[in-house]
């Protein structure tokens, strides 16, 4: 058994793959697992890795490159990977990605020396003409209010987490396989953390995330997207229902489900479907921390047989944006 398994899934990256996987095999660690998913890449991202692997013979002897005939989706390719991890600890990255170079010492040091299940570490995303950081939620001894917080959090990813294997196979977790491909690093990730018993936030950036890729998800959001976003969040409350522990998190996980359907409130041919997804969220619109205030008000006065308030505000909202 190794320490660590990094998982990788590979699909249309061949622009990014070299500067990924230079990045890996330069790890300070040594005791790694690669596995590589290609999932029936059209591009030349195996070749390029192949060629890799003979520039780095000693990480190529503990790499697996599994083929998929066809297209099974990142979250497909992920739980392809996590089927065949030996390490004690499993980290995903994405093939465009690239990372510092003591990543998986430092979070596998800390793991190790705290005695944690998982360690968080911070990150930072790589703009054309600019570089944000972004540090993941702090987590405390108060582990609901630490996990509620996080659910709060706007970027819930599954790269920047280090876990235990144990986890994954304890309690047969694995990426949703929906046909939906966003906010699926949220669904696996909260339940993760709700079963690990120790989580460290490692207060450094090691992670680089990719926003030049215009094939990326994050650069194509649209209606399939917004309704992954909810397959993903009933997921998730029926999976904590499941395990007893809805009513802690409630509030927080309705707020996501009216982050996620605000845009329904934004033409009348949509209000029968913002009503009816989820009703229980519309106890928490007030509270909302995704919405702003003239958001809050058109779903409060359709939740209350007040629509025509918030026909009104659309009508505004029109007039204001036709005399631009």
């Amino acid at each position: 058994m190794c320490k660590v398994s990094v998982i990788v899934p590979i699909y249309n990256v061949e622009k990014y793959i070299e500067k990924c996987v230079r990045s890996l095999f330069e790890q300070t660690f040594d005791d790694i697992e690669y596995i590589f998913v290609d999932d029936a890449t059209p591009d030349n991202s195996i070749e390029i890795l192949s060629e890799l692997l003979s520039v780095y013979p000693n990480r190529a002897i503990n790499c697996k490159i599994i083929h998929h005939k066809e297209n099974k989706g990142l979250t497909g390719a992920r739980n392809t990977g996590i089927s065949v991890a030996s390490g004690m600890y499993i980290i995903h990255f994405d093939g465009d990605d690239w990372a510092e170079k003591t990543m998986i010492e430092d979070m596998y040091s800390m793991a190790e020396s705290q005695g944690a299940d998982i360690v968080l570490c911070d990150f930072r995303m790589i703009y054309t003409d600019k570089i944000v950081n972004y540090y993941t939620v702090d987590w405390s001894d108060d582990k609901v209010s630490s996990l509620q917080n996080y659910i709060c959090y706007p970027w819930n990813v599954i790269w920047n987490m280090l876990v235990k294997h144990d986890i994954y196979m304890q309690h047969k977790l694995k990426s949703l396989e929906a046909n939906a491909a966003y906010c699926e690093d949220f669904n696996l990730a909260v339940k993760l953390l709700l079963h690990a018993n120790k989580i460290i936030h490692l207060s450094k950036i090691l992670y680089n995330y990719n926003r030049l890729n215009i094939s990326s998800i994050m650069h194509n959001l649209n209606e399939k997207t917004m309704n992954d976003e909810q397959v993903m969040y009933l997921d998730v409350i029926d999976y904590f229902k499941k395990e007893g522990v809805y009513q802690y998190y409630k509030k927080q996980l309705c707020w996501r489900i009216l982050k996620s359907k605000q845009e329904w409130v934004l033409s009348t041919s949509t209000y029968n479907k913002f009503l009816d997804l989820y009703p229980e969220s519309h106890n928490y619109i007030l509270s909302c921390p995704f919405l702003n205030i003239k958001l809050k008000i058109m779903m409060w006065c359709l939740v209350h047989h007040v629509g025509v308030i918030s026909k009104f505000m659309l009508l505004l909202r029109y007039l204001k944006n036709r005399n631009l």
